[in-house]
């Protein structure tokens, strides 16, 4: 009997995590979207396969997924997002309104109208507690948000223009008081009247409305293989006419203190192997080719002096006061990285900081572009597109090809426990 070939379509899709992930577990990609033409131009560079599905570089805001439905010559399994998703600070000024907030709404827009039997969010921890205004605030609250906010951000542009140019900011400074104070009446209000929310409460109850049911849970990328101890809110959503109950997937590697395990893992994780290292990881690399990914940042001689003082796994804010007063920085510099990885543990989290990774366990300069990827989880020939720091950012976006290849098997279970 020929054996079914499951389906998967990709917003932010970004350098490809995700579809290696999907791929490896035998999926189909029937469609990716990603607004940004380098990371458009690395997947479909790296995956060949792709030459036949279909490709939608607009903005999430834009895509129209009636129009994507007509287009599918086969029926869409899974969609997977790795939304981009920020929520507001109350004590900003940037609006809680602010569509930016929600491209998790124009996801599960897309959901209500590909009727996909599973749809996956992922995103960082952070996103359940991450507050917006609730879908169903009335009309005429959200203009007048939109309205105060605006005018506020307004009010800050001139308020620099005038100091810039030596004009009194009394007016200026009493007008934005006042739209202060009607700004906290407002959130006050929001909060009274339940419509401030999480993100999460928010996804759960828009995923319902159209006939699906929820199920959340923050996964670790190192218990499945990645080199990179990277925590990430896993939102599974299951079609309600679909029987059975969606499972995540067990860790496969296991070291003390990384992630947090379901009580029902703590046993199996016993026998597990250990995740891997930094040190694995490095070793895979053949660095005697000739690889543009893999080439050293030019660090200036100040920026290496500097990286000699941070010891292997340790932070240079630990070590500030050894410094020569030449080199010594504030504990919260965040130009560049400060940070040595070590060869023994899963490297934290790899998010570049101005255009550069962390420090190499021995070496002192920060990690290539070829190591962070590696560590991530892609493989060693993978060609990645764009300046440097861009190529940095998307690795340290990219969903961990590990990661995304333990969803899919869960989602090959699901369906093939429950579609008889």
């Amino acid at each position: 009997m020929k054996k079914i070939k499951y389906t998967v379509g990709e917003t932010f899709v970004g350098a490809g995590g995700s579809h290696l992930g999907f791929k490896n577990a035998g999926f189909e990609t029937l469609f990716i979207n990603d607004i940004n033409p380098d990371c458009l131009k690395t997947i479909l560079h790296n995956n060949k396969e792709l030459n036949s599905s279909l490709v939608f570089d607009d903005s999430i805001l834009e895509l129209n997924g009636k129009k994507i439905k007509k287009s599918l010559k086969k029926d869409l399994d899974v969609l997977f997002g790795g939304i981009v998703c920020k929520g507001f600070s109350l004590a900003g000024e940037k609006s809680p309104n602010d569509p930016r907030n929600y491209f998790y709404r124009k996801q599960i827009n897309l959901v209500k109208d590909l009727k996909p039997k599973i749809s996956i969010i992922e995103n960082v921890p952070g996103m359940k507690n991450a507050k917006v205004i609730d879908s169903d605030t009335p009309l005429e609250l959200k203009k007048e948000i939109d309205w105060l906010w605006k005018e506020l951000n307004n009010l800050k542009g001139i308020k620099a223009a005038n100091t810039k140019n030596n004009i009194d900011n009394l007016t200026v400074d009493q007008k934005r008081d006042s739209l202060r104070i009607r700004k906290e009446k407002i959130l006050l209000k929001l909060k009274d009247t339940g419509m401030l929310i999480t993100v999460l409460e928010d996804i759960y109850k828009l995923y319902q409305k159209i006939g699906y049911n929820v199920y959340h849970k923050v996964l670790n990328s190192a218990w499945y293989g990645s080199g990179t101890k990277r925590n990430r809110l896993i939102i599974v959503a299951v079609r309600k006419d679909l029987k059975g109950e969606f499972k995540f997937p067990a860790p496969t590697h296991y070291t003390n203190g990384i992630g947090t395990l379901d009580d029902k893992w703590k046993d199996i994780v016993k026998k597990l192997p250990k995740c891997k290292t930094v040190g694995e990881c490095l070793e895979e690399i053949d660095y005697s080719l000739s690889d543009v990914d893999n080439l050293p940042m030019n660090h200036n001689p100040k920026t290496v002096k500097r990286f000699t003082y941070i010891p292997e796994g340790e932070s240079i804010a630990k070590h500030i006061d050894s410094l020569p007063d030449d080199l010594k920085i504030s504990k919260f510099y965040s130009r560049g990285n400060t940070m040595r990885l070590s060869r023994s543990t899963p490297s934290p989290t790899l998010v570049p900081g101005h255009s550069n990774f962390p420090v190499h366990p021995v070496q002192h300069r920060s990690i290539t572009v070829r190591e962070a990827a590696t560590i991530s989880g892609f493989p060693l020939d993978y060609k990645f597109f764009g300046s440097h720091s861009k190529r940095c950012e998307h690795v340290g976006n990219a969903v961990p090809p590990d990661l995304a290849e333990a969803i899919a098997k869960s989602c090959k279970i699901f369906f093939e426990t429950n579609l008889k």
